[in-house]
């Protein structure tokens, strides 16, 4: 064989390695961004469990892929696909429990909370997530895989990414899932071009512009706005994140749990009610071990909701907002709305009610509510006789839900024998071990599990979180419920409600009474929290903290010589149900006699300074912030594509022919200087008329233009000096700096940008 040969078969085996590395990079690509939405996926099946059937499910999908990437046709994978998600859309109406009769309302109504759901609804809120889950992942892993295979790589990044960005827009993809996806589509496409058209490592600059692209465009995705984005944590139009309120009742659709929070003690609403009671702004089900979710989609009033099971107490309330609102506080339970309300008024899946647009201050509406008041000795005998739909929605756990977390909620109910029993006994033991506090640092990981085994207080979100969790783990149906406590009462029948009454506590489900509220929080110290924040803003002169009605029962007390009911403590205790069965539980005639290990030892004496709980969570710092590790990595990737972009359109060397043209850095060396200057001119030259050919010679060259009246006495001058700076004996300073002179005056004429500016 030739040395010739030999030589072209090894730059033909390097060629095959190299396309085989670039295949393999692509089909990493592909991977990677299934890997992002399948994570997306994977994250929500962790809250409501299905992890493993989801993995098994993705595994089967790629497998079938690369099988039939042999067999079929894509166009036949086309249609595979398309059954395969029929296949899934059938199961999960079939898991709904709907039949083939109602499949095209069905169908219709899928369609319709897709879009919703694409506008800004986490797909935690869907009632039967799992399902969901597992009928959609298969159809964009099989047709994407299969199209890598067979070299589709833009068509197989499209497929995985509809699926990517559907999530991106339901807010449940994070920054760094929509960026593992970008990087994953960049390397597919890019590395895929390069494959096909034999390219080399040299043409990095288009995976580069197409990366930056790509991460631009995916950023771009989640700021898409949305009527019913479930980002914004506003409830109450003046809520704030920072605030109890804004971590309780201003969430419309999740409550994140935060850390420390503030206290707002301006006046949110008035209510003229029959009984006193906690006005109910919200319920939760999902717990994601950071955040609550409600499940469902609300849907208009349609005049009377269903009354509890069991006996129940009418209590007729008008609430008059003192602000806007997006919230109805009410008790519960709501059974009908006034005229005056009804037509703009919202349901939701668990029977709150909430307005479909914000309310206005001085808004009123009424609300009657059917009110739950078992006595303990029918709530001990309610027994365990629970609805199908109760259990399927309120004994939801994460599954990474530790063995440390339910064994010690099985030592504090174990000598309980009743869902009551064990209610009791876990509000009673985070009542009596738990200090109440405003000013904490918000834990890593679960938060009801840093709650109960390793935090010493909290304040009422972690203690409503905790009790639902534990008693899902006992298999009591429970749920998160937000909302305000009863206010300062100010007449027979009316309450004022401050934004620090907002709160949190737990609802749970008794069959024949249905849900029935608890209060883990410590009621002393909670009290005495917001009463001095109350004194404090009173005694600071801040505004809209009291009403007339408040500020005379205010003075009233204070000249009789009795402290002020600032946040409603005498109502609360002779009028709330709740915190009355509260009072009596925590006698030590409880009949149930339920006992406390050494662990149980009351720590109620921690309510902190509240100045120092209103200050938590603020920066003084008002001086540069540094960025962060993404967004210095989004900023350099798109400044490195933005760089590669204009080096491949031309940008970059245009640019710098410009700059060489019109300016010059003089060195030490005279004949370096006049060789820069000439080829100065030479751009110049070029651009009015040709460029210098290789075979002409520098008199050649300027004697061709001259022909063409481009070439004056000035260019000729600096074309001899060049000569002699070239080829000759060389140049002094004074000549050199001639040149470059000459040159300049030459550009500054020819140029007309310059002769503008010098206009």
């Amino acid at each position: 064989m030739s040395t010739k040969s030999r030589r072209g078969t090894g730059v033909t085996a390097d060629a095959t390695r190299e396309s085989r590395a670039f295949r393999l990079l692509a089909l990493g690509g592909v991977l990677a961004q299934t890997a992002s939405y399948v994570s997306v996926l994977q994250d929500v099946t962790a809250v409501v469990g299905g992890t493993q059937p989801l993995v098994a499910l993705v595994v089967a999908m790629i497998a079938t892929a690369t099988v039939l990437a042999r067999v079929i046709r894509p166009r036949t994978a086309a249609v595979a696909a398309v059954v395969i998600g029929g296949v899934g859309f059938a199961y999960y109406l079939t898991a709904a429990g709907l039949g083939a009769g109602v499949v095209f309302s069905a169908t219709w109504e899928l369609l319709s909370d897709s879009v919703a759901f694409a506008t800004g609804l986490s797909i935690f809120q869907m009632i039967d997530v799992r399902t969901w889950t597992l009928g959609f992942v298969p159809a964009p892993v099989f047709l994407s895989w299969y199209l890598a295979l067979r070299r589709r790589y833009a068509a197989s990044v499209v497929a995985g990414g509809a699926a990517l960005t559907f999530l991106v827009l339901t807010g449940d993809a994070t920054t760094g899932t929509a960026a593992l996806g970008t990087v994953g589509a960049l390397a597919a496409v890019g590395f895929g071009e390069l494959e096909r058209r034999d390219g080399t490592v040299a043409q990095t600059d288009v995976l580069a512009i197409l990366f930056a692209t790509m991460l631009l465009l995916s950023t771009t995705v989640t700021f898409v706005p949305s009527a019913g984005d479930s980002s914004d944590p506003s409830f109450l139009v003046e809520g704030d994140s920072t605030t109890l309120e804004g971590t309780t009742t201003n969430a419309p659709e999740r409550v994140e749990i935060s850390g420390s929070v503030e206290l707002s003690p301006e006046v949110r609403f008035t209510v003229r009610s029959e009984r006193a009671a906690y006005w109910r702004t919200g319920v939760y089900d999902r717990y994601t071990g950071d955040q609550w979710v409600r499940t469902g989609q609300s849907e208009s009033y349609g005049g009377g909701l269903p009354s509890p099971p069991g006996e129940t107490k009418t209590v007729q309330q008008t609430v008059r907002l003192q602000g806007p609102a997006e919230v109805m506080p009410a008790a519960a339970q709501p059974v009908a709305v006034g005229d005056d309300a009804a037509a703009n008024t919202e349901v939701t899946v668990h029977g709150g009610i909430r307005p479909d647009e914000p309310l206005a201050e001085g808004d009123t509406y009424r609300v009657e509510s059917a009110v739950v008041d078992p006595s303990d000795a029918e709530l001990q005998t309610a027994g365990t006789d629970y609805p199908a739909d109760v259990t399927d929605r309120y004994l939801q756990l994460p599954e990474g839900t530790s063995s440390a977390f339910e064994t010690r909620t099985q030592e504090i109910t174990g000598d309980a024998e009743t869902p009551y029993e064990k209610a009791v006994a876990i509000e009673r033991h985070l009542e009596l071990t738990k200090g109440y506090s405003l000013d904490i640092e918000r834990p890593d990981g679960a938060i009801e599990e840093a709650f109960l085994l390793e935090m010493d207080e909290g304040y009422c979100v972690y203690f409503a979180t905790t009790m639902v969790q534990m008693l899902r783990t006992e298999g009591v149906p429970a749920r998160y419920a937000v909302g305000y406590t009863t206010g300062q009462q100010v007449a027979d029948d009316e309450w004022v409600v401050r934004g620090l009454d907002a709160h949190a506590w737990v609802e749970i489900y008794f069959p024949d009474y249905g849900w029935v509220a608890f209060d883990p929080t410590p009621g002393s110290a909670r009290e005495q929290t917001h009463a001095a924040r109350l004194e404090q803003a009173r005694a600071d002169g801040l505004e809209d903290v009291d009403t007339n009605r408040s500020e005379a029962v205010r003075v009233s007390n204070a000249s009789a010589g009795n402290q002020p009911d600032e946040v409603g403590r005498l109502s609360e205790r002779n009028g709330t149900d709740v915190l009355a069965r509260n009072e009596t539980r925590l006698t030590a005639n409880d009949p149930r006699n339920l006992s406390f290990d050494s662990n149980g030892t009351a720590n109620n004496s921690s309510a902190d300074d509240p100045d120092a709980a209103s200050d938590a969570g603020r920066s003084t710092d008002d001086g540069f912030e540094w960025p962060g590790v993404e967004q210095t990595a989004f900023g350099l990737a798109l400044l490195v594509g933005f760089v590669a972009g204009a080096h491949r359109t031309g940008v970059i060397a245009r640019a710098s022919r410009e700059l060489r043209l019109h300016w010059q850095w003089r060195q030490r060396d005279p004949d370096r200087d006049v060789e820069r200057a000439y080829r100065r001119l030479e751009l110049l030259l070029e651009r009015e008329y040709r460029p210098r050919r290789r075979s002409e010679s520098t008199r050649q060259y300027l004697s061709a233009l001259s022909a063409n009246g481009l070439v004056d006495s000035r260019v000729w001058r600096v074309g001899r000096l060049y000569e002699r700076a070239r080829y000759g004996d060389g140049v002094g300073r004074e000549e050199a700096d001639e040149a470059v002179h000459t040159v300049d005056a030459i550009v500054r004429d020819r140029t007309p940008i310059v002769r503008r500016f010098r206009r």
